[in-house]
C-alpha cells in the first residue's frame, strides 16, 4: 500500500496552504463585504466613479466569500436519480403491474467535528428519513477534524436513521488516517452500535434480486472489488457498488462485472471539489482519474459520484452544495 499512500500525501500536500491562507481569506469575508460596500457607497455620492467602482467589486467579492464560507456549506439538497437511464431494470409487465420497487439513499463524506457536529448529523437523519428510504449507504470519510468531540456524540445522531432493509457503509482515507489520526477500529466498533452496518469488501443480499458490494478504502487496506463481488454474485441481480474513493473504477476491468449494464457503482470522496475553480474542474480535488462529479456511463457500469454532505480542511463550497442522493430501483 506504499504507492497508495505516496498518492494521498501528494494530493493532500495543499492542506497546510488551505489552513494558513484560504480559509483565514474566506473567512475574513465577513469584513471585506460590507466594508467594501459601505466605501463603495460613500465614493458614488461624493462622485468619485472609479474609486466607487473598486470598492464595489471588492465588495461584491467578499459577498461571494460570504455565501461560500457561510451559507453554501449548510445548503443540503436532495438529488433525485433516475435510475431507469442508469440501470437496466425490468418494466411493468401487460397486464399493468410493476416489479418491486425499493428506494435507496446515498450520502458521502459527513466529516463530523469541529466544522459540522451533531446538530448537523441530526437534520441530515431528518433529511434522510423524509425520503422515506428502504435502503440507506453511507460512503465513508465520517471524520473530520475531531479534537474537539468525543465520537460517540457526534455520531450518535445515525441511530435515528430509518430504513427498511438497513443500514449499510464503507471507511473512507480519513476515517483511516490519511491524513490525520486513524479512527478506523474506533468507528468499526461505534458505529454498528447506531445501527450502521460496516462492510469491508464484503457483499450482501438486500433482497432477491438485488445485492450490495461494499469496498474497503482505496488508499488503506485497498478496494478488492473482485473478491468482494464474487461472494454473493447471481446472474440477473441488480448490483449496487458502494465505495469511497472513484478513482477505484481504474482498477476494475469490465469483464470482472457480471452485469455492467444492472450495476451502479456509488463514490463520494471528491466533494465535487468543493471550490471550483473556474476553467479547471478537477483543481485540488484528490483524485488522480478525472470521476469528479456526477454521473458517468463506464464500460464497468454506471457511476455516480456525490458531493457529500460535509468538508474538509475549510468549511467552505464554491460552485456546490452537499447533497443527499436519492433513486428508486425496480427489480
Amino acid at each position: 500500500m506504499a504507492g497508495s499512500i505516496s498518492t494521498a500525501e501528494s494530493v493532500y500536500s495543499f492542506n497546510s496552504f488551505v489552513d494558513r491562507v484560504i480559509d483565514p481569506l474566506f473567512k475574513s469575508s465577513a469584513l471585506i463585504a460590507p466594508v467594501g460596500a459601505s466605501a463603495a457607497m460613500g465614493f458614488a455620492a461624493s462622485g468619485m466613479l472609479w474609486p466607487a467602482i473598486l470598492s464595489g467589486v471588492i465588495g461584491l467579492v467578499g459577498a461571494v466569500g460570504v455565501y461560500a464560507r457561510f451559507v453554501a456549506p449548510f445548503r443540503l439538497k436532495v438529488t433525485h436519480l433516475d435510475a431507469r437511464t442508469l440501470i437496466d431494470m425490468p418494466a411493468a409487465d401487460a397486464a399493468g403491474s410493476s416489479a418491486r420497487t425499493l428506494r435507496v439513499c446515498f450520502f458521502s463524506d459527513m466529516h463530523l467535528g469541529e466544522f459540522k457536529q451533531q446538530a448537523w448529523a441530526s437534520m441530515l437523519v431528518e433529511r434522510v428519513n423524509a425520503e422515506q428510504p428502504d435502503l440507506v449507504l453511507i460512503g465513508g470519510d465520517f471524520v473530520g477534524k475531531v479534537d474537539c468531540c468525543e465520537l460517540h456524540e457526534l455520531f450518535a445522531p445515525l441511530a435515528g436513521l430509518r430504513a427498511k432493509h438497513g443500514v449499510y457503509a464503507v471507511l473512507g482515507n480519513h476515517d483511516y488516517g490519511i491524513p490525520g489520526p486513524d479512527l478506523s477500529n474506533d468507528l468499526l466498533e461505534l458505529l454498528p452500535r447506531f445501527g450502521v452496518r460496516m462492510l469491508r469488501n464484503g457483499c450482501v443480499y438486500i433482497d432477491d434480486g438485488l445485492h450490495l458490494v461494499g469496498l474497503d478504502e482505496l488508499w488503506a487496506t485497498g478496494a478488492d472489488f473482485h473478491g468482494a463481488a464474487g461472494a454473493c454474485a447471481r446472474s440477473g441481480a441488480i448490483t449496487l457498488v458502494l465505495g469511497h474513493n472513484p478513482d477505484v473504477m481504474s482498477a476494475i476491468a469490465a469483464d470482472n462485472v457480471r452485469d455492467p449494464q444492472r450495476t451502479l457503482f456509488l463514490f463520494g470522496h471528491t466533494h465535487h471539489g468543493q471550490i471550483r475553480v473556474p476553467f479547471m474542474p478537477g483543481a485540488a480535488i484528490p483524485i488522480v482519474g478525472t470521476l469528479y462529479r456526477g454521473i458517468y456511463e463506464l464500460p464497468q457500469g454506471a457511476v455516480y459520484v456525490s458531493a457529500g454532505t460535509g468538508e474538509n480542511t475549510s468549511p467552505t463550497r464554491l460552485g456546490t452544495v452537499p447533497e443527499i442522493v436519492v433513486f428508486d430501483l425496480a427489480y
